[in-house]
């Protein structure tokens, strides 16, 4: 099976429009959700943030921004208002408003880390992704930053190439459909901060770190099979794992698993880890 040479994808750019803008506002905005996320919002005031229940699993995940001590706008990975009935449901004293602000546009970004030139202070919200020498950028802006933003400096690329590059890239964006996991089986260390005080899933998470539990991994892989999100990967009767994402190529799908660690080596000619 042919994959993308991610180094040709250097300065690649992939717009996605409509995603549904948040403000959380209140004197308890930023006290409140730093005790519903993973990230420390007092410290961090923009980046992505983890909302887990309290077994440590993940619901949703929030690209945020600190505006000042009273207001925080954020978007929501499974672009729905689940995560926003979860937390309302958390709010019993505190002085906070969740309301919709209206939509954003967001821009994917692909560049090596040494060609970087993006002036990242142009944009509403932005959330960074590392994988070996290269960046992913999630950049969210209103309809005048995203006029007002060079698009022409960039080889626009499609959603098959989008994808591709996701999966290649180790890239998992949460889906409201997906089965259940923690932000440390997903490799989201990034967005946890371990040094702060409780948070909904906290001491799950904490458990699982500390004492090395975490049970599953996140694996890229490719097959000739035609498989779903959340289909169980059976290998020697085994179910070893489940699918994450999936995506169709000519002579294939590739795709992102959740592989109990202790089955890894079953992964066979059938089901090829990347």
């Amino acid at each position: 099976m042919k994959y993308i040479n991610i180094d040709k994808y250097n300065s690649s750019i992939f717009i996605d429009q409509n995603y549904n803008s948040f403000s959380m506002i209140g004197d308890d905005a930023i006290s409140f959700l730093d005790r519903m996320s993973t990230n420390n919002i007092f410290k961090i005031n923009s980046s992505r943030t983890a909302i887990t229940d309290n077994k440590g699993s993940i619901i949703d995940i929030l690209t945020y921004k600190v505006i000042n001590e009273k207001k925080i706008i954020f978007v929501s990975d499974i672009k729905t208002d689940r995560s926003i009935e979860y937390m309302k449901k958390y709010i019993i004293i505190d002085d906070v408003e969740i309301k919709h602000n209206g939509n954003l546009n967001k821009i994917v970004i692909y560049s090596k880390k040494s060609e970087n030139s993006i002036d990242l202070e142009n944009f509403s919200l932005i959330s960074t992704y590392e994988y070996k020498e290269f960046m992913r950028y999630e950049l969210f802006s209103s309809d005048d930053e995203f006029k007002k933003f060079n698009k022409t400096d960039y080889k626009h690329i499609s959603i098959d190439e989008k994808n591709t590059l996701d999966i290649q890239m180790r890239y998992i964006g949460i889906k409201e459909s997906m089965i259940k996991a923690n932000p440390l089986e997903l490799g989201l260390l990034d967005i946890i901060s371990f040094d702060k005080g409780c948070y909904v899933g906290q001491e799950v998470i904490a458990r699982l770190h500390n004492y090395k539990k975490v049970s599953r991994e996140l694996v890229p892989f490719s097959t000739k099979s035609e498989l779903e999100i959340n289909s169980k990967i059976i290998i020697d009767s085994k179910n070893i794992g489940n699918v994450l994402s999936i995506h169709k190529k000519a002579d294939g799908f590739l795709g992102l698993s959740l592989i109990k660690k202790r089955f890894s080596y079953l992964l066979t000619e059938e089901i090829i880890k990347i």
